[in-house]
């Protein structure tokens, strides 16, 4: 089993226990960055792939995966919070799932989604829930306890922003990134365009909120905590100048979230996370669009329409503490996400792959000149993205790549493994070994 790596902050906790739990169960398990991933695909026996996503850029990977004999599991990271259901369809090739055995979802929500789509040809949808989620469970809260002990010193108590603007503020084109499927054109490439308008107005009055929520809790700290695929510098540009605000991307959003009196957002995954772990949440909707506002993540806090009515309420629950969800907010975040308390996520995960018999079937041999030729066309795709770092002028996309993906040690996975251990009393004796590069075996 192979389960790559693409954004490393947002990703690691997840898929090593998402790997613990394979490795638990007999799997033969590598987890490494994307590249690193891609790199190795040609020199592999056969393995199950797990792909985070369906989107028409995976559409060439999962060919010659499986025309090598290995098996693709979409884990949908994508379909919890989207523009709208056209949108995110709009993504994916009408074809995206052609050459995939198993697609899980977050909750019942995506999961009918795809059912409703006509995109599925006969592949298994399954609702498991994702291991972000497992992260964010009480049961968990000893992993990440350490890290929040280290983020009080530093900040103290603070409120924190997540910001979710990668498509108008994106890191590696300096503007706007939205990419759809092909067959996405005339009419619809004008609604993606209306949905991007829509986002920009929101970014622009975030801008202008952060230093009003600055002075309003001072002396409180406020984190600003941009989204992985933006450009930093904005926010660094709306920080400056004031002591108690901070632009600071490291690690885990999951303890920063666990740490925070408050959450801020509008349409942030994490604001899902946030309910789920016990976290206040605010979202903020200066601009409101029934088309392209996504019911989950702004409906699982407490809505606010103006920036008078979110400095009144952020000021109150400073003063009288946290407030639970409510029985409706409850039930529509058990709707989006399969929450069910007596089992993991990542468990559930390998229970659907043991039903659908993933991994099971006989693995038969590819003929040389078969795999000579899929080898060449791997190495053809992948000697653009090769020919682009040695480019002159090519530092803002080297700098996000490691941005994403920094590296893997063992000791980085070993630590991490003692604490899942800890905190779930499973995984004694797992080992982690570097096998070339960022590529690392359970052992």
């Amino acid at each position: 089993m192979v389960i790559p790596i693409e954004i490393l902050a947002r990703e690691l906790d997840g898929k090593l226990l998402l790997a613990s739990c394979a490795k638990e169960r007999g799997w033969n398990v590598i987890i490494g960055g994307m590249a690193a991933v891609k790199n190795a695909v040609p020199h592999l026996p056969p393995f199950v792939f797990f792909a985070k996503s369906a989107r028409s850029t995976n559409a060439k990977l999962f060919a010659r995966l499986k025309r090598l004999g290995h098996e693709v599991v979409v884990l949908d990271e994508e379909g919890l919070v989207r523009q709208s259901d056209d949108i995110y369809l709009m993504k994916h090739e009408k074809d995206a799932l052609k050459n995939v055995d198993l697609l899980l979802t977050w909750g019942d929500d995506s999961r009918d989604l795809w059912r409703r789509s006509g995109m599925l040809g006969g592949v298994p949808a399954e609702a498991t829930g994702n291991p972000r989620v497992d992260m964010v469970r009480p049961r968990l809260r000893a992993y990440h306890q350490e890290d929040i002990r280290a983020i009080h010193q530093r900040f103290g108590e603070y409120v924190i922003f997540n910001s979710n603007f990668g498509t108008i503020n994106n890191k590696v084109t300096g503007g706007e990134r939205f990419n759809l499927a092909e067959w996405a054109e005339g009419g619809v490439k004008t609604d993606a365009a209306a949905y991007l308008e829509h986002k920009r107005a929101i970014f622009e009055r975030f801008r202008a909120l952060m230093p009003k929520v600055a002075a309003a809790i001072a002396p409180l700290n406020l984190i600003i905590r941009p989204h992985p695929a933006e450009d930093h510098a904005v926010w660094k540009d709306v920080a400056a100048g004031i002591a108690n605000i901070h632009v600071v991307f490291e690690g885990s959003v999951v303890p920063w979230i666990a740490a925070a009196r408050i959450l801020i957002h509008n349409g942030c995954t994490s604001a899902v996370e946030a309910a789920i772990e016990g976290t206040t949440v605010i979202s903020y909707r200066p601009v409101t669009s029934e088309r392209y506002d996504n019911p989950l993540p702004n409906a699982v806090g407490i809505e606010c329409f103006s920036d008078e009515e979110l400095l009144a309420r952020m000021q109150k629950i400073l003063k009288t503490g946290h407030v639970p969800l409510t029985a409706k907010q409850s039930a529509l975040l058990h709707r989006f996400v399969a929450l069910e308390d007596a089992m993991l996520c990542s468990d559930a995960v390998f229970d659907a792959i043991d039903r659908n018999s993933i991994g099971f079937a006989p693995k038969r041999k590819v003929p040389f000149h078969t795999w000579f030729k899929i080898y060449l066309q791997h190495q053809r795709q992948l000697l653009p993205q090769r020919l682009k770092k040695l480019l002159p002028g090519n530092s803002r996309r080297k700098e996000y790549k490691k941005h994403k993906f920094s590296g893997l040690t063992e000791d980085m996975v070993n630590t991490r493994i003692d604490r899942l251990e800890a905190a779930l009393s499973r995984f004694s004796g797992i080992r982690a070994r570097v096998i070339g590069g960022d590529l690392i075996e359970l052992k």
